[in-house]
């Protein structure tokens, strides 16, 4: 059974003007798929529509084959598909602690239980406990974000640029703690600009250019396509 599958989607913010067209994606339990492409290609927009945040107009979405097209977001979250959105994504005056249970709290889980397992995942946030989210650094807030996405027990777990404005040190550990998450049977979908991060921790990628999926390959035939280090280099150019 797929995982997560998208076919001949159609999404966009206003009727008549899609800037996701057309595309398709598979992915299987337990990949890391990154989903790549130059500014503007219409990769967020992508992931949103997944998760619920942007209108569909045409195509399917299947979580383990369930269909989900245009489910609202915190319908989705109860059904296994996390999010974590680039900006905006924990609430900065809470604690560590309080970002978690208020989460747990809305979603209905067994709280205690859940937020053990977490700090077990995430030791760097179980020794700040008490600590503002606003007082984190860019790493350990992003680490809150997947946290928070993963509160719920998600069986999917889409990610929004997670190496956004991290310097490389702070990008590696981030990254290297969703390969920890995925060792916990969980799939990811992230959404990449930093294309050496994302397809070092990745099984495969595929490079959206215009809305619509150019290329689907392994990670490492990615990493040494000339042809997608053209697609970087601005020759393709898309929607927002």
């Amino acid at each position: 059974m797929t995982a997560l599958r998208v076919v001949d989607l159609e999404a966009g913010y206003e009727p008549g003007l899609p800037i996701v067209r057309g595309t398709s994606l598979a992915v299987e339990p337990n990949e890391i798929v990154a989903v790549l492409g130059p500014n503007g290609a219409g990769k967020s927009t992508l992931i949103k529509a997944i998760a619920g945040l942007v209108p569909v107009s045409a195509g399917k979405v299947l979580l383990h084959d369930r269909d989900i097209t245009g489910r609202a977001a915190h319908h989705l979250a109860h059904e296994g598909l996390g999010f974590v959105p680039q900006t905006e994504n924990v609430f900065v005056n809470l604690s560590i602690e309080d970002n978690l249970d208020l989460a747990a709290s809305i979603l209905k889980v067994p709280k205690k239980q859940r937020l053990r397992d977490l700090y077990d995942l995430f030791p760097d946030l179980a020794r700040q406990r008490r600590l503002l989210a606003g007082r984190l650094s860019g790493g350990q807030r992003q680490m809150l974000a997947v946290a928070r996405a993963l509160v719920g027990e998600p069986k999917v777990l889409m990610l929004d640029e997670p190496s956004a404005g991290l310097s490389p040190k702070l990008v590696g550990i981030v990254f290297e703690k969703l390969l920890d998450v995925r060792a916990t049977g969980v799939t990811i979908v992230l959404v990449e600009q930093n294309v050496k991060a994302a397809l070092a921790i990745a099984d495969r990628g595929a490079v959206l250019v215009e809305g619509s999926t150019r290329i689907v390959g392994t990670a490492r035939d990615l990493a040494g396509d000339p042809q997608v280090a053209a697609l970087y280099l601005g020759q393709h150019r898309g929607g927002s």
